[in-house]
């Protein structure tokens, strides 16, 4: 009796320890900002600092992240957010200089700034390497350029020479599209980059000023063109460009002269973008521009980007004060939710 009731604790104990076998182990937790995204603040436009927002998948919102993990203000002016794996880079433009951080910790890891780096205003991964796009003198239209920046020791290796005013950047198979809008001009061409040679290896006129552009799932790039304004004495409308990646033809559907959209995105196979109050959704193969606008997301948006189903729009308000963020879906209209954020929010970004 004695044997088999040894027996018994001994079978009993592996079925605690099977039970207990770490098969599954707890992910842990990367940093307090692993589950969530950004919003980067511009801050006040002639002194003050930009700053970045962090919105929970809890919903929770917590201001100036990047001041309180590492106890110092970003700079003025932060224009823009690139992610690429665990980490981050904050381009801030009057401050000429690109922070490097762990983006699930914030914690600043390196800053790139010098070596040719003047006026920054956005930045991407291609092929290994950063590349970012520079006003350079704005008053200057010569002088603009992609900075190339090694990431294994953050520093720039050079610059590619561009027309003036690169602005948003985006990376395809055939190489990297730099939307060229003007900088304190106005421009009218997307170059291509291999990211492989640093060369610009082809030019595309589209429509004047271009500000954004984004991949489809056919193999297209689209260019939105918001044409020259009025202020200018010499308006010109607004262009959909679309380029196709398998030879480079190009096409395009025309606004009217008054009508100058902006802010492209994407999601679940529609275009979207912003014009005159109000947001547009056009599928790819339509023959003609949307004639009316999503009913529900009517607003003079700062920033939007739309991402499975919900718009992200940025209010600005009075410019000087703390914006927000609203996030609606783009099927019904519906108001999600109201964000607090900084001044001047102006990118929404999602790892």
């Amino acid at each position: 009796m004695k044997s088999f009731k040894l027996f018994l604790l001994f079978t009993f104990s592996m079925f605690l320890f099977s039970c207990t076998d770490d098969s599954d182990p707890v992910q842990e937790t990367k940093g307090d900002y692993e589950s969530g995204y950004f919003i980067t603040n511009e801050g006040p436009f002639q002194n003050g600092t930009g700053t970045i927002t962090f919105v929970g998948d809890d919903g929770s919102v917590e201001q100036e992240v990047f001041k309180t993990v590492n106890g110092e203000n970003l700079g003025n002016i932060v224009n823009s957010m690139y992610i690429d794996g665990d980490k981050a880079y904050i381009v801030v433009n009057n401050s000429g200089l690109i922070v490097v951080v762990n983006r699930n910790t914030m914690e600043k890891l390196a800053v790139i700034q010098g070596n040719g780096i003047n006026n920054p205003r956005h930045f991407v991964v291609a092929e290994g390497r950063g590349f970012v796009s520079n006003w350079g003198d704005p008053q200057d239209p010569s002088d603009d350029f992609i900075a190339v920046v090694d990431l294994d020791v953050n520093e720039v290796l050079g610059t590619i020479p561009v027309g003036e005013g690169p602005e948003r950047m985006l990376a395809t198979s055939e190489g990297l599209f730099v939307a060229l809008q003007g900088g304190y001009g106005h421009n009218n061409k997307v170059v291509i980059i291999d990211p492989a040679s640093n060369q610009v290896v082809n030019t595309i006129e589209v429509g004047d000023v271009p500000n954004s552009l984004q991949a489809d799932d056919e193999g297209n790039v689209w260019i939105l063109c918001g044409g020259k304004p009025a202020w200018t004495g010499a308006e010109t409308p607004g262009k959909l460009s679309r380029i196709r990646l398998s030879d480079l033809t190009t096409s395009f559907q025309q606004f009217e002269t008054i009508e100058h959209p902006g802010l492209l995105s994407f999601d679940n196979g529609q275009l979207y973008y912003h014009m005159n109050g109000q947001v547009f959704r056009m599928n790819p193969g339509a023959a003609d521009l949307p004639a009316e606008g999503i009913a529900g997301l009517e607003g003079f948006y700062y920033g939007m980007t739309v991402v499975n189903g919900e718009m992200y729009g940025t209010d600005a308000g009075d410019f000087a004060s703390e914006g927000t963020v609203k996030v609606f879906n783009v099927n019904s209209g519906a108001l999600l939710n109201t964000i607090d954020a900084g001044i001047i929010p102006g990118q929404v970004v999602l790892p």
